[in-house]
């Protein structure tokens, strides 16, 4: 025997008040990962740069151009 609330379904009005708190905390989440890869890549330049003077060069780029990226704040892309 189903029951009901003011005129609605309790398994209807329990399926609308559900919160998706998956879908709420992805975007954020993904946002976080992306800080935290660049920052690692970044780290992974300063410190292949260190290694070899001739490293930048190697990428094509100039020294400063890749000092500058390297040392830019993880949240811009």
């Amino acid at each position: 025997m189903p029951r009901y609330i003011y005129g609605e379904s309790v398994a209807a009005f329990a399926e609308s008040r559900a919160i998706p708190w998956r879908a709420l905390l992805d975007g954020p989440l993904d946002m976080l990962r992306t800080w935290v890869k660049r920052r690692r890549e970044r780290e992974e330049l300063l410190r292949y740069m260190t290694i070899d003077h001739r490293a930048a060069s190697d990428l094509g780029i100039s020294r400063e151009s890749a000092r500058d990226w390297a040392e830019r704040p993880f949240w811009r892309g």
